[in-house]
């Protein structure tokens, strides 16, 4: 999953000396807001292409338009899953891609950094969605592992962040290959685990299930 793998090499790029007229949206792709302008042959910067018309009304030339600078720098060398807080930083959709000697290999799209996690076998498969929120000094991904597989839960992904509420603690989510998470939920929270959010989804038939082994089990004692 380098970025090498994702990187569009045809896309179109503009001299910055090319009269504004001869640039049509149409040039480009649907789903790439951004054009490549070039200066002596060198990357530097974007050109909006949603604001291309507004652009021709005042501007005669690629050069004249203000145009949207990269202050972040991504390699092909780099994982995919590194460049995703670079898009963040950057605000931009499109992004430029250097090798080793400084040069623009081509670009990638956010949008082809989001087929790729939603292609992943995380996101593919069903199961359901946890939300903990953990002491950063106490949180131990090993240790919530070991207490979801005791429920014959595997985790699937895990995505962490800073609790916007509580600074000191991670928000951890956490999707899980089990549509029922209450025996997930119930042995975390045994554990003094503080469960905000469970996102699952159980059909009729499963609800009926547990009911019915629930009063079985009432029967029997």
């Amino acid at each position: 999953m380098l970025v090498s793998q994702y990187i569009i090499r045809s896309l179109p790029e503009l001299s910055g000396d090319i009269p504004l007229s001869e640039v049509y949206r149409e040039d480009f792709p649907e789903d790439v807001a951004y054009a490549p302008v070039l200066v002596d042959g060198k990357f530097a910067g974007f050109l909006d292409l949603e604001n291309l018309e507004i652009e021709k009304e005042t501007k005669s030339q690629v050069s004249q338009c203000e145009l949207e600078l990269v202050n972040v720098r991504i390699l092909e060398t780099q994982h995919i899953f590194e460049i995703i807080p670079l898009f963040i930083k950057s605000g931009l959709s499109l992004l430029p891609v250097w090798n080793e000697e400084g040069e623009t290999e081509g670009y990638i799209s956010l949008n082809a950094v989001n087929q790729v996690i939603g292609g992943t076998h995380a996101f593919q498969t069903e199961g359901g969605i946890l939300v903990l929120t953990v002491p950063a000094i106490h949180y131990s991904l090993s240790e919530i592992s070991r207490l979801i597989e005791a429920n014959q839960g595997k985790i699937l992904a895990v995505v962490l962040e800073t609790d916007p509420v509580l600074n000191q603690n991670y928000l951890v989510h956490i999707k899980v290959n089990q549509s029922d998470l209450s025996r997930i939920v119930a042995t975390l929270e045994r554990f003094e685990y503080h469960v905000l959010e469970v996102h699952q989804t159980m059909d009729a038939s499963s609800l009926d299930k547990d009911r019915f082994d629930q009063l079985m089990r009432y029967l029997d004692i």
